[in-house]
């Protein structure tokens, strides 16, 4: 714990070259910020220019191939860059800040999730055929030709192989542009992934929003967006995209509400599934539940077991042993989220610290906060109306079913919600009245959703969808064939 990895530095991949800058992004540790990870380019709008330039060389003859061909060539570009994952794991948990255990299950997990998404080939190179006046008519779809992807922090080499991946197998050539407060695992990740395709079919540019965003988003050598973040980068990325009627595909912030029904299982393994949807990365996950609506009947036993299982947890530098919580990412979150905790409590809210803290958060000063509940929360109150993004809870009681679900559904997000209930029929009834795009029963979250099945958010957490085929089709336009025979 004490000995400090020299940093590395990470090259961005234009045309199959690597690529650098006299200028540089450095990378710091979240729990010793002191501490140097690693530095990437400072990339301009010419470095974006020429990934674009590459990727659009590279695209015509990939489309060419049929889905099971590209469908090969990919999988093989998983195992190539599934190779590496002990020690991007550790350098991930270094610039993040998510425990050893998350950065290696994200690590592990993408190459199996996308093998699902391989799957697919076979049924998409089949398109629909049904009779017309004159003869036939054939409904297929064709790729856009380059897609942008743009990725956040919490979870980037995961979201991004998502966007990237269904965009190659849909024919496409793609600009990855990395988070540039966490980008060298993915990095690391994206460049061995390349190596497996044709040179510039995958091009990575870093740098900063303010320097390079306009260029990635308003090119008009892009065809199609994909991006997951916040949702004012989100209006910026929309308004730059109309000026030449771009696709976009947006993955964006959530409120997810939770709502227990009185027969909810109360027990440890119900409530530590809970917590992990609650406390997962330090509370910085976009589909974690961010509101719980108790029933008044069981709110103090609800409240008394969810402690019981938070108080077990550890935080503490994602690298030691027996760690649950990590730091906030950023100076910024943490301050944010230290804001947000003293205006709960000034409103009159109370504030429960849970877990335990190990030795460095106190000396090594990372930005580290404990798993927190808040109770007596107002309905209006900025807790409870905005995503938090930290490990601030809150817990709020209800009356009647029906006034839960309204509460619930008031709210510009829609992500993903979930029910809590012993009977699952009653608690799908409850689900099918939440407004989000992923509703779950006794469950919640990332580590629950199908990965065959489409998922993504209705109002202001997003458009479109990932995953299935329709997370393939989001990187394509339909095309209709009628022959006069």
């Amino acid at each position: 714990m004490s000995s400090r990895p020299a940093p590395i530095h990470a090259s961005m991949l234009i045309g199959g070259q690597p690529v650098n800058s006299n200028k540089l992004i450095e990378v710091f540790n979240p729990a010793r910020p002191d501490e140097l990870v690693g530095t990437v380019p400072r990339g301009t709008p010419d470095d974006v220019a020429a990934a674009i330039a590459a990727a659009r060389k590279a695209q015509p003859a990939w489309a060419k191939l049929s889905f099971k061909e590209r469908a090969a060539v990919l999988a093989r570009a998983l195992k190539k860059a599934d190779e590496n994952i002990p020690a991007r794991a550790e350098l991930f948990v270094r610039e993040n800040g998510k425990t050893l255990t998350e950065a290696k299950g994200e690590l592990a997990g993408v190459g199996k999730r996308m093998e699902l998404t391989l799957e697919l080939a076979d049924e998409l190179d089949h398109p629909r055929e049904m009779d017309a006046p004159n003869g036939r008519t054939f409904i297929g779809h064709i790729p856009f030709g380059v897609v942008v992807s743009i990725v956040p922090w919490n979870a980037p080499v995961t979201l991004a192989v998502q966007q990237f991946l269904p965009a190659l197998l849909a024919g496409n050539g793609v600009v990855l542009k990395p988070p540039e407060s966490c980008p060298l695992g993915l990095i690391d990740y994206a460049t061995a992934f390349a190596s497996e395709l044709p040179p510039g079919l995958l091009n990575i540019v870093t740098g900063l929003p303010t320097e390079i965003g306009d260029a990635l988003t308003r090119s008009p050598g892009v065809d199609k967006i994909g991006f997951t973040g916040s949702i004012p980068a989100a209006a910026k990325i929309m308004a730059n995209a109309a000026e030449t009627i771009k696709g976009i595909t947006l993955e964006l912030g959530g409120n997810d509400p939770a709502i227990l029904l009185e027969d909810a299982d109360l027990g440890p393994e119900a409530m530590e599934r809970m917590a992990g949807a609650v406390y997962r990365m330090t509370g910085q996950v976009c589909m974690a539940i961010k509101r719980v609506y108790v029933p008044e009947s069981i709110a103090d036993k609800f409240v008394e077991a969810f402690t019981g299982v938070v108080n077990k947890m550890v935080v503490g530098d994602g690298l030691a042993p027996g760690v649950a919580m990590g730091p906030m990412h950023t100076a910024r979150a943490f301050e944010r989220a230290k804001e947000l905790v003293a205006e709960t409590e000034k409103s009159g809210a109370k504030v429960q610290r849970l877990g335990t803290l190990r030795e460095e958060t106190k000396t090594d000063g990372g930005y580290f906060l404990p798993p927190m509940i808040a109770t007596g929360v107002k309905e209006d109150s900025r807790l409870m109306r905005e995503e938090q993004f930290c490990p601030l809870l809150p817990i709020v009681t209800y009356k009647t079913l029906d006034d839960a679900i309204a509460r619930a559904n008031d709210t510009i997000y829609g992500l993903g919600g979930s029910v809590w209930s012993k009977n699952v029929d009653a608690a799908l009834d409850v689900a099918r009245r939440i407004e989000a795009g992923s509703v779950f029963v006794n469950t919640h979250g990332t580590q629950s959703v199908n990965r065959r099945a489409p998922y993504g958010g209705v109002k202001q957490s997003g458009i479109g969808r990932r995953a299935g085929v329709e997370g393939v089709r989001e990187y394509m336009q339909i095309q209709t064939l009628t022959t006069f025979e």
